[in-house]
């Protein structure tokens, strides 16, 4: 009885011991350097829009329907009359893990798209998910790292447009934010990397959380964005925060990955919350209300679900899509 009681004890003592030595770690960052990753001023910036694909192994080649996907949003931005930029410097990147097959990648760039290889992005042992087809997808973050553009909005590849997208960079995110060390000390942890001190990251909200299918128009904000469309500027110093928030146990809830990440990066109580995007820009759990009020990309897996509508609508874009590049030769 005695040795039981010592054990707890020791077991007690240890825990203590344990909290006074990480909590230190934990609190609040003194080092602040208040001109680390300052986002430079160009009065000619460049833009890019970027896509992400990893090689789908779930399906045949001839189901792959994430690469078709990504083969319709190369020509709506490029191509198709109705939807295409109106700004011809603007490329149109798809974003690919080393695995994506030559072949996939010949036919993107016949398409349009500017190719780019990226590496993959090692994982700790505790960023895991049910969902296989997630396995990559925080390799979209090496996105952050192309730093040759001062913006680059990422769109999901699983998306339509009903209308040119890049106005985008004219009307939002024009100005970068100011990190907020001083306004909130508390909220830059010392066991993390110092974020920058400057930064852009604009988003909409997931109306996952705003009723889904059935969400209002306009849609309701909520706490918590999409990782499916956002803009941002690319910094190094960015990535290496990014990076290294994920080396602390269940400091996000690793179910969404990357966009589990960016949410807590990014949180509206934080040092760098992020800017809300007018919602005529992007909508997830897109309905009929969506499409009539003239929302610009409609985020969802239409060839499989989605309402009846919308779903003609993809399968009409992919007729379009491959009679165009048949007459192309």
């Amino acid at each position: 009885m005695a040795s039981r009681r010592f054990g707890l004890l020791g077991l007690v003592v240890a825990i203590v011991l344990v909290w006074s030595l990480w909590k230190p770690f934990r609190g609040p960052r003194r080092d602040i350097n208040f001109n680390y990753g300052l986002l430079r001023h160009s009065d000619h910036p460049r833009y890019a829009i970027a896509t992400f694909l990893s090689e789908n192994t779930d399906h045949a080649r001839d189901e792959d329907y994430y690469f078709i996907a990504t083969r319709i949003l190369t020509y709506q931005l490029l191509h198709d009359p109705k939807t295409k930029c109106t700004h011809d410097d603007i490329p149109f990147l798809v974003v690919v893990t080393k695995d994506v097959s030559q072949e996939k990648r010949d036919r993107l760039t016949r398409d349009g798209a500017t190719v780019v290889e990226v590496e993959d992005v090692p994982l700790h042992w505790w960023i895991r998910t049910g969902v296989t087809r997630w396995k990559d997808q925080f390799t979209k973050l090496r996105i952050l790292q192309l730093t040759e553009f001062d913006r680059v909005l990422f769109i999901d590849a699983d998306t339509i447009l009903t209308r040119p997208i890049d106005e985008i960079f004219e009307q939002e995110c024009v100005e970068p934010s100011t990190t907020l060390f001083r306004e909130r000390p508390d909220q830059v942890l010392a066991d993390e990397a110092q974020p920058p001190a400057q930064y852009v990251f604009c988003a909409r909200s997931d109306n996952a959380l705003a009723g889904e299918r059935n969400h209002p128009f306009p849609p309701n904000k909520t706490d918590v964005f999409s990782a499916g469309f956002w803009m941002a500027a690319p910094s190094e110093e960015l990535y290496e925060y990014l990076m290294s928030v994920t080396g602390h146990y269940r400091r996000f809830d690793p179910t969404t990955m990357e966009q589990s990440l960016l949410n807590y990066a990014f949180r509206r109580d934080g040092a760098m919350p992020w800017k809300e995007l007018d919602y005529h820009w992007s909508a997830t759990w897109p309905g009929i209300q969506d499409l009539e009020g003239n929302v610009a990309s409609l985020h969802e897996k239409l060839w499989k679900t989605g309402p009846g509508q919308l779903r003609a609508m993809w399968w009409d874009l992919k007729r379009a899509m491959e009679n165009y590049y048949e007459k192309q030769g």
